[in-house]
């Protein structure tokens, strides 16, 4: 239970609380890092399961206190051994690991494009005329936008146009016929608050 920076005082002192003898009530089953120490505890000497407590670092106020999750699992009966000064080392290195393993997951889920952002013109080139097909991936966000290789705007073609463009996207793609429905031209009016009646 000695860690390398202990004084040969303190460590024979350490190993003669370890013992585990008859007439004691209390002895020491470990310490962590920061100097918390961990009792197996009998209120009598006839009680046969001995508690488990911890005292604290008289020198950490109780606010900065933090128990690691080894010492937690001890103290409330989950894992029978305390844990050892090394196995607790390894522990903050993995912990310190697993920090820069988010770290860089964070920033290679942050490179990826979300679906979110708004489309990027060229996305996906489908070669149907002046335009882009609607609904796809590198269709207009906006009416009216000028699309990447024709400058006209939707709302300034004429009808003619426009089916000719429709018969045109519905032979190379299948999936892009309009749907016509009654509810299909619909806009909804603005609104604009009344007096109200008493």
């Amino acid at each position: 239970m000695s860690s390398a920076f202990s004084s040969p005082l303190t460590t024979l002192w350490r190993n003669w609380k370890t013992l585990k003898l008859p007439w004691r009530r209390r002895w020491l089953a470990g310490s962590d890092l920061v100097g918390n120490t961990y009792w197996y505890f009998r209120p009598t000497l006839s009680t046969p399961r001995a508690r488990r407590i911890m005292q604290n670092n008289p020198k950490i106020p109780y606010s900065d206190l933090n128990i690691s999750p080894a010492w937690h699992q001890w103290l409330r009966h989950t894992r029978p051994a305390p844990p050892s000064l090394a196995e607790q080392q390894a522990d903050i290195q993995r912990q310190i690991q697993l920090k820069q393993n988010a770290l860089l997951a964070d920033a290679r889920w942050a490179a990826k494009p979300s679906v979110m952002d708004a489309p990027r013109r060229g996305n996906l080139q489908l070669g149907i005329g002046d335009g882009e097909v609607e609904g796809t991936v590198g269709g207009r966000w906006e009416e009216g936008r000028k699309t990447g290789i024709g400058e006209v705007k939707d709302n300034e073609r004429s009808e003619g146009e426009q089916r000719e463009r429709n018969s045109e996207i519905e032979k190379k793609i299948p999936w892009a016929r309009e749907k016509r429905g009654p509810g299909e031209g619909y806009q909804p009016q603005s609104w604009t608050p009344g007096i109200a009646r008493r």
